[in-house]
């Protein structure tokens, strides 16, 4: 797990992939700035984050949803399809909006 400010931080520094695996109504209220949106149900996440991290499993990836729940499902499946270093943000979106970290429009 990470904690929001780490995560933003290294987001910014442009050491991670962050994926926002939240519901399309969700991203309407906003995403991390940085993140990639994909929902967690998408039966093509793995291979869309793969694609992302140019083929490169070690590749940090960060995942976050809104509480924190979905995120670790996500980050489960992520480790399952072979990545090796994936964590959660802490607290979820709710946690980022609470920290004040950047926060930008869905662009869908």
């Amino acid at each position: 797990m990470l904690d929001p400010a780490t995560a933003a931080e290294r987001l910014r520094k442009q050491e991670i992939i962050m994926i926002d695996v939240r519901t399309e109504r969700e991203w309407r209220s906003g995403t991390a700035r940085g993140a990639h949106t994909i929902t967690l149900g998408d039966p093509r996440m793995a291979a869309m984050v793969l694609g992302l991290a140019e083929e490169d499993t070690s590749r940090p990836v960060v995942v976050i949803c809104r509480s924190g729940m979905r995120s670790g499902q996500a980050a489960k499946q992520l480790v399952a399809a072979g990545f090796t270093d994936v964590s959660n943000v802490k607290g979820g979106m709710m946690a980022w909006g609470a920290a004040n970290l950047p926060i930008m429009p869905y662009r869908g």
